[in-house]
């Protein structure tokens, strides 16, 4: 009898509480968009790959699996290709890198 009496007490707020607990999962469960850069470059001399000058939008060239320049970095919406290419060397971008290029 009291759980039913607080039940109906508290109807409104127990609604708002499920609906704001909804609300918020959605919200939780969005994924930042990426933006692709390609090396578009054929440097292959030391920091030349964590260089964001050498880095475009579109892919000239293509991509393959195997390389020895890096093809695609993929920057999350929240960061720039500056802040994930920074204090990098040539092997660790080209581990990074999805996929290479010659």
């Amino acid at each position: 009898m009291k759980l039913s009496s607080f039940l109906k007490t508290h109807a409104v707020a127990i609604a708002a509480v499920v609906f704001a607990g909804g609300v918020m999962s959605f919200k939780t469960m969005e994924k930042k968009a990426a933006t692709s850069y390609f090396y578009n470059s054929n440097s292959t001399a030391p920091g030349a790959f964590a260089n964001p000058n050498n880095y475009g939008t579109s892919n000239s060239g293509g991509c393959i699996t195997n390389g020895s320049r890096p093809c695609e970095i993929s920057v999350p919406d929240d960061s720039s290709l500056d802040d994930v290419l920074s204090g990098k060397n040539n092997t660790q971008v080209l581990n990074m890198s999805i996929n290479r290029k010659l």
